[in-house]
């Protein structure tokens, strides 16, 4: 017996790939909305013949098993099966073969409405107006960032003091004798550190000092590529600054090879 074929025997993963991976984003030019749009519209169209595929499935079946019962009836009977019987099954049948036919003539659409949508990343000058329009949005939330980090970054060492003096001038200070009352493990608490996590996890926690100090390295980098100020501006400004940063990269992998054979031979111990 042959295989129903339906429509997602027809759908590869690289179809799928197509129909939904989109590559651009609200700062794209227009174009790019438009030809998604355009796949998009071809996209509904294979799910509305999809939806009508197991309409006319089912209509084709009912179909087949009236024809069943006409037919085990006419043989109980010894009359002649209801004219039209196997024309109908056949019209119903004949529908759901169109349906999928109509379906898998929108692949090779599918197909090429990606190609237009993916040849603007190709296109330079797409490429450039989208770029520009990402380096101006870059260059506005870098600053705001910036600008936001440094506020927090100066806030922190002091809410760090001042969480520290309120937590011993509550728990320890004012507060002592009733936190001296409590039992705690089967021994009376020698002071709040338990309701401070003795730090740990608290505006004081050195812990938060050192996530701070990290975040600081990526947010105000200083290096012209990972910072992202060099990476939006003019191509011939990036382009003249480039081989004198691929010498400082070319000395960064030196250092950090001659680090690692340091490691290395520090922890062998022969």
């Amino acid at each position: 017996m042959t295989e129903i074929t339906t429509p997602e025997d027809l759908i590869t993963p690289d179809h799928d790939f197509m129909m939904r991976n989109i590559r651009h984003g609200v700062l794209a030019p227009k174009v790019a909305g438009e030809r998604w749009q355009a796949l998009q519209a071809v996209v509904s169209e294979m799910d509305r013949l999809t939806e009508l595929y197991y309409e006319r499935a089912e209509e084709a079946e009912d179909a087949r098993l009236e024809a069943v019962a006409a037919n085990a009836r006419a043989a109980e009977s010894g009359k002649a099966v209801p004219a039209g019987t196997a024309v109908k099954v056949m019209d119903a049948r004949l529908a759901v073969d169109g349906t999928l036919s109509a379906f898998r003539a929108n692949l090779p659409r599918i197909e090429a409405a990606r190609r237009a949508y993916d040849a603007l990343f190709e296109d330079r000058a797409f490429v450039s107006e989208y770029r520009k329009a990402v380096a101006a949005e870059f260059v506005k939330r870098r600053a705001a960032a910036v600008k936001a980090f440094k506020a927090l970054d100066a806030e922190i060492p002091a809410l760090a003091e001042l969480y520290g003096l309120l937590g011993d001038f509550t728990l320890n200070g004012l507060l002592g004798d009733v936190v001296g009352d409590i039992e705690f493990n089967g021994a009376k608490l020698p002071h709040g550190g338990v309701f401070t996590g003795q730090g740990r996890g608290s505006w004081n926690d050195p812990k938060l000092g050192e996530a701070l100090s990290k975040v600081r390295g990526y947010v105000l980098n200083a290096d012209p590529i990972k910072g992202g100020t060099l990476l939006a501006e003019g191509l011939d400004t990036i382009a003249a600054a480039l081989p004198d940063i691929a010498e400082q990269r070319y000395e960064e992998w030196q250092d950090a090879l001659a680090s690692e054979r340091m490691e290395m031979r520090a922890a062998n111990p022969w």
